[in-house]
C-alpha cells in the first residue's frame, strides 16, 4: 500500500521555556534597555521557531492520502494527551504491512518529527508493528519511501511544493498563516481549517506521486 503522508507541527510554549537562555551577543551595546530589547528579540526568534524542533514542538495534525481514501485528524487536546493520541495513529498506520509512503522532504523533517516526539512521549513504534525512523530516511533510495523533494531536487536542492505543485499540477496549497494554528485548534471550525490546510498539501504530494511514477521511479 502506498499513500502520500503529512504533518503540521506547532510551537509548545511550556517545552520553550524550559530551553536555556538563548546566547546574546550584545557588542558594545551598554544602554540597559537595549540590551534588553536584544535578549527580547532572540527568544522572540527562538519562540518563532519552536514548531520545527522536536524538542519544542507538537505533531499536531497528519493527514495521508491514497488511490481511493484520504484521511485526516488533529488535536484533540492541546497536551500531551492529545499529541501522543495523533503520535500513536501515525505509529499504528505505519505498521500496517507492506506500508509505502510518499512525502515532501518527509526524510528532512516529518519522519524525524514524527519519531522523535514519539520517543520524547513514550510511544514506541515497535508496539505498533511500526519499523524503526531509519527505515524511512535513507538517501538515494525509493523503496519503502518515496520523498519527492528529495527525487526532484537531486537530494541536494530544498524546493517549495507548491512552486513545483503548482508548475507541473497547476494546482497550490491553501493559502494559510501556520502562525494560527495553535489559535485555530482551540475550536471544531478552527480544526477543519488547519485539516484543510494539511489534507490539500497530502493531495498535492498524491498527485505528484503519481505524475513522478514511472518517470523517477517505478
Amino acid at each position: 500500500m502506498i499513500v502520500a503522508f503529512d504533518i503540521e507541527t506547532i510551537g509548545n510554549k511550556d517545552a520553550v521555556a524550559l530551553m536555556p537562555e538563548p546566547e546574546v551577543k550584545t557588542g558594545n551595546l551598554k544602554d540597559p534597555d537595549k540590551i534588553a530589547a536584544k535578549i527580547a528579540e532572540a527568544k522572540a526568534e527562538v519562540e518563532s521557531k519552536a514548531a520545527l524542533d522536536p524538542l519544542t514542538a507538537r505533531v499536531a495534525a497528519y493527514a495521508m492520502v491514497g488511490e481511493s481514501a484520504e484521511y485526516v485528524t488533529s488535536m484533540a487536546t492541546m497536551d500531551d494527551a492529545g499529541e501522543r493520541a495523533i503520535l500513536q495513529e501515525i505509529m499504528q498506520a505505519l505498521g500496517q504491512d507492506e506500508m509505502r509512503l510518499a512525502s515532501w522532504n518527509g526524510i528532512g523533517f516529518d519522519l524525524p518529527m514524527v519519531y522523535k516526539r514519539a520517543m520524547v512521549l513514550g510511544v514506541d513504534p515497535g508496539d505498533f508493528g511500526a519499523p524503526p525512523l531509519s527505515a524511512w530516511t535513507k538517501r538515494y533510495a525509493a523503496d519503502r519511501h518515496y520523498d519527492l523533494m528529495q527525487i526532484w531536487g537531486g537530494w541536494r536542492d530544498f524546493v517549495k511544493l507548491d512552486i513545483v505543485a503548482g508548475m507541473v499540477l497547476g494546482a497550490r496549497k491553501v493559502p494559510f498563516d501556520v502562525t494560527t494554528i495553535p489559535d485555530l485548534l482551540a475550536s471544531p471550525d478552527g480544526r477543519k481549517q488547519v485539516e484543510e490546510y494539511c489534507l490539500q498539501d497530502t493531495r498535492l504530494t498524491w498527485a505528484l506521486f503519481k505524475k513522478f511514477n514511472g518517470c523517477f521511479f517505478q
